[in-house]
């Protein structure tokens, strides 16, 4: 059973997030967030920015964002990126390269080297529209991307799609009592992508709008795993770059077994929990 919890802020902080979230607007070509290196300090003085960049990248080539042989963005588009200087990306990548998850060329790039990675434990959807309802009943969904494109290589390998194939692609961030509490992507075929846009999805349940044109989750698959807060989940979320987060990857399938979505939901653990009932055997 999903249960998202309440977490407990100031009225100050609580205004604050409404006026972030009336500035957002849904559009086809989203605008990146203003990043805010200043959370760095702020609020993770206990960890060096550098080991900061280091486990957001270190979880990208984990979840194989970039994948074996791939080149690593250049130092200063990563500085760019994080809102760090170059010094605090080399230090960074020099901590990937001790452990091995990284080569580095001499005048060529940076590329991500060959992992092991152990099987991710996988569980059976249970009652996924009584915790849909559950979820709509108590949060609002404010969209912040949507767009067709090319999905990425982790989300291709699932629908088993053409390297050029469209899916519409999603970004929602659900609040609690204006209290951002978890980051949803999803992406869907552009067949069934192409018969709903952004303003349906405001405030609503992307499962009811499937429901609509007869398309129903007969099973599926979730992994749950963790992640680190990258620099634009972490403005979006209220929280710090490079902050754990609950990570859950969810894919839908329908009645004749055709994936119809890949869901991937990020959230704090102070305001998002996974409960699941253990009973005899």
């Amino acid at each position: 059973m999903v249960a998202p919890r309440v977490p407990q802020h100031s009225d100050a902080s609580a205004s604050v997030v409404k006026k972030t979230a009336r500035k957002t607007r849904p559009t086809d070509e989203p605008k990146r967030p203003k990043r805010r290196p200043a959370i760095l300090a702020r609020r993770r003085r206990d960890i060096p920015l550098h080991h900061q960049v280091f486990l957001v990248l270190q979880d990208e080539i984990a979840e194989r964002r970039y994948a074996p042989g791939e080149v690593l963005p250049a130092e200063a588009v990563l500085a760019g990126l994080f809102g760090v200087s170059r010094v605090t990306i080399r230090a960074a990548l020099d901590t990937l390269d001790e452990l091995g998850l990284i080569e580095r060329r001499q005048g060529i790039g940076t590329f991500v080297r060959e992992l092991s990675k152990p099987e991710p434990l996988t569980v059976p959807m249970m009652d996924l529209a009584a915790r849909n309802r559950e979820i709509v009943r108590t949060t609002r969904a404010h969209v912040v991307e949507f767009e067709f494109k090319v999905a990425p290589r982790h989300v291709r390998e699932h629908f088993q799609a053409q390297p050029d194939d469209l899916f519409q692609r999603t970004v929602r961030i659900r609040y609690m009592n204006d209290w951002p509490i978890m980051q949803v992507t999803t992406y869907i075929p552009e067949a069934i992508g192409r018969q709903f846009g952004p303003e349906d999805l405001e405030g609503g349940s992307l499962y009811a709008i499937l429901q609509r044109f007869g398309i129903t989750f007969a099973s599926g698959e979730q992994v749950v795993t963790a992640a680190a807060a990258d620099p634009i989940v972490a403005a979006r979320l209220n929280v710090a770059i490079g902050a754990p987060l609950l990570k859950v990857v969810r894919i839908h399938f329908d009645s004749g077994g055709r994936p119809i979505q890949h869901f991937e939901l990020l959230a704090p653990p102070a305001t998002y929990e996974l409960r699941m009932p253990l009973k005899d055997f």
